[in-house]
């Protein structure tokens, strides 16, 4: 058993050169050393990441090469009284790009004159049919008269399903964003990342996607004559910064445009189901962040999936009615204290049988929750510092389970050159899922994914790792820092919240606060006359190992607490070890 009291590796990205500070001269200087850590390095990136404009940074929907054709099989199916099944996937990037397309579909089809309850949902149970789409599911489905299929964050991989479909007499239209196999299925493809595609941007999550179908079919609408106002779908951005962030999508490019104002939208939302979903998580709109979405409002969606049934969580962000969509929230937190509750007992049990010395973990227990291990696959890669698999097992001997990685080392690579002990596998580099067939098979997985690490990760140093942005002094934390990294926000994948390096402090005193004492409030002594306050989380125990007077190196995160209506810099101590040191 491996314990859980890592120490991490603290790296300082390498100064930017003058010749790019000369470039920004009428910014912060670290500002300017964020934008180089971030590989922004024209004019044009600077003003699109600092100023993202709805206007002009978002890329047309019909650069996607089948756009058009998408939009006139949707028209098609209206004016036909055609049954449409939106197939979705259970996270909460699937449940809310198919609450995307369901709402535009509907609306148009109501617009045109069509009938709106054909077009409807499916969503596979997360662990008895797994991801993606299945043969049982598209023999039932055509069996139930659907002619026409719209898959969202899934679709690219069935190609044989696909086929199927087409054979039981349903077109097909794949709304996708996961890497794309070596066969893609013959059928109408929006998914930027399909060879030949136009579209110029490969980062959007599914739900992004989706928002670009919708944005077409709207217009496609207007040039019909149907009155949708110009401007009408950004009203689905609460859902796509819902599902950007909740699915780790990078927050550059189009995604941080999306993000920025879906993030406005989604702190005005008019969705009832999604007003009282934040409500239930003690958050209050107009101060939602990417913070209340990644650790509260998409936990809550994922709990349905994880804990009961998806439908729950698209039904809640659907609802029109305020009742209804009180009680599906207040089941849905439900589900995310039970979902809490599995999670800490899983991880408990997973440490259990930790190896020590892997450059990978591949773990295993019976009963394990499909819903739950990715959760903790998660939470032991940033623990361990390594590549991570968890997988449960089931009843009838099968193995259902999640990997997460590390930066540099690609998950679905390892899959594919175990493919041979894999009953199913898909996901991205960073991510993935996968069925192993029985415990025979789950020791061949164990032996390919040992023998892959040592031979991809063999010089890496693995403990985990906090990037830090530069080196400060405490006489630089002002608020006119704090304003430059404002401009910063939202904060999430490829955007982090920036961490500093602030060296040779001299600790004053700790107190440690909190019910149980766990927390600190710390001050210390930099290059100016007054004290610094530092508030640690979690860091009473590491503190308690110095004594007033020591000289301390430390890792930093820098924000605003605001106290009955009153702001102050806050100084979070994120790590810190003994002065001295190198970084």
């Amino acid at each position: 058993m491996r314990t859980a009291n890592v120490d991490r590796r603290w790296e300082v990205a390498e100064p930017v050169s003058e010749e790019f500070r000369a470039r920004f001269p009428e910014l912060h200087p670290v500002a300017v050393q964020l934008l180089g850590n971030r590989g922004l390095e024209t004019q044009e990136q600077v003003d699109e990441f600092l100023l993202p404009d709805y206007g002009h940074d978002l890329h047309d929907p019909f650069l996607f090469r089948e756009m058009q054709a998408a939009c006139d099989r949707i028209f098609l199916a209206i004016e036909g009284g055609e049954r449409v099944v939106v197939h979705g996937d259970y996270d909460a990037d699937g449940v809310s790009g198919t609450a995307i397309l369901l709402t535009a579909f509907r609306e148009v089809a109501t617009l045109a004159g069509g009938d709106p309850s054909l077009f409807v949902s499916y969503i596979p149970h997360r662990e008895h049919e797994g991801y993606g789409l299945n043969s049982e599911t598209v023999r039932r489905l055509a069996a139930d008269g659907c002619t026409l299929l719209v898959t969202i964050d899934c679709g690219i991989s069935n190609a044989e399903e696909i086929a199927l479909a087409e054979e039981l007499g349903m077109e097909t239209i794949v709304v996708d964003h996961h890497q794309v196999p070596e066969r893609v299925p013959e059928c109408i493809l929006i998914h930027p990342l399909v060879p030949g595609e136009t579209y110029p941007y490969g980062n959007l999550a599914a739900a992004g996607v989706g928002f670009k179908v919708a944005s077409a079919l709207y217009e496609v609408a207007r040039r019909r004559g149907l009155d949708i106002p110009v401007g009408r779908e950004k009203w689905l951005l609460d859902l796509v910064a819902i599902a950007t962030v909740t699915d780790f999508m990078k927050l550059i490019g189009e995604n941080r445009t999306l993000e920025k104002w879906g993030l406005v939208v989604l702190n005005k939302t008019r969705r009832p189901g999604l007003r009282q979903l934040i409500q239930s998580a003690g958050l209050e709109l107009g101060r939602l962040d990417t913070v209340s979405v990644g650790f509260y409002i998409g936990p809550r969606i994922n709990a349905a999936s994880r804990m009961d049934h998806a439908d729950l969580a698209l039904e809640t962000v659907m609802a029109e009615d305020d009742g209804r969509a009180a009680e599906l929230a207040v089941r849905l937190n439900a589900c995310n204290v039970d979902r809490q509750k599995l999670t800490e007992e899983i991880v408990r049990q997973a440490h259990l049988v930790i190896e020590d010395g892997r450059r990978i973990q591949v773990l295993a227990g019976d009963g394990w929750s499909a819903g739950i291990v990715g959760i903790v696959a998660g939470r032991l890669t940033t623990e361990l510092g390594v590549p991570v698999f968890v997988l449960g097992r089931q009843e009838d001997g099968r193995l259902v389970g999640s990997g997460r990685s590390i930066p540099g080392f690609d998950v679905m690579q390892l899959l594919r050159r175990a493919e041979s002990s894999l009953a199913r596998f898909g996901g991205h580099p960073e991510a993935c899922g996968l069925t192993v067939a029985d415990n025979d098979k789950l020791v061949e997985f164990r032996r390919l994914a040992n023998e892959y690490a040592d031979e991809i990760l063999t010089d890496r140093d693995l403990r985990p790792v906090l990037r830090i942005e530069c080196e400060l002094q405490t006489s630089q934390i002002d608020w006119s820092l704090i304003s430059e990294l404002e401009r910063f926000e939202p904060f999430g994948v490829g955007n982090p919240r920036p961490l500093f390096f602030l060296s040779g402090l001299q600790l004053r005193s700790v107190q440690p606060v909190g019910r149980d004492g766990k927390h600190a409030r710390v001050s210390v002594l930099g290059d100016r006359p007054q004290e610094t306050k530092l508030i640690g989380f979690g860091l009473a125990a590491k503190l308690a190992e110095f004594s007033p007077g020591d000289t301390i190196d430390t890792v930093v995160e820098l924000g605003i607490n605001q106290w009955n209506g009153t702001r102050t810099i806050q100084v979070r101590l994120v790590d810190v070890r003994p002065g001295g040191g190198a970084p």
